[in-house]
């Protein structure tokens, strides 16, 4: 079965491909999110309190871009909002990923702290260079 080709780009297609694409950003949102928990403190970090992009992005040690998707995707992840350029926890990351949350999952996340796409993710992250960029690509 074929699809027909659209008559231009602003038809939008017969079928809506979410589901391709978070199939796809499952394995890297799982990495993702255990480089958060077990690999920097954001979880930490903003259990005290809320703080600004740039607070927690020097808090992290990480550059503007990789900070920006660490940030993006735990917000996309219902883990993190921000308001009047204030980031803080959600609710649900309050309460199973902090310190003092007295459901904190944190440690059974953390099992897969040192598995090789979480260190990879991590690499990227503190390297500031997206996956398969020569040094001077970045």
């Amino acid at each position: 079965m074929t699809s027909p080709s659209p008559i231009n780009a602003t038809q939008p297609p017969e079928t809506d491909p979410s589901p391709i694409f978070e199939l796809f950003r499952g394995s890297y949102g799982s990495e993702l999110m255990t480089a958060a928990v077990a690999h920097f403190p954001v979880f930490r970090i903003l259990s005290k309190q809320p703080c600004s992009f740039i607070e927690l992005r020097d808090a992290l040690e990480l550059a503007d871009r990789p900070a920006n998707v660490l940030v993006t995707a735990l917000k996309a992840f219902g883990l993190l909002r921000e308001s009047e350029g204030q980031i803080a926890l959600t609710e649900l990351a309050a309460e199973h990923l902090t310190p003092d949350g007295y459901f904190n999952v944190s440690g059974y996340l953390g099992l897969a702290a040192e598995s090789p796409g979480v260190l990879e993710m991590v690499a990227r992250l503190k390297s500031n260079r997206p996956a398969n960029a020569e040094e001077s690509e970045s």
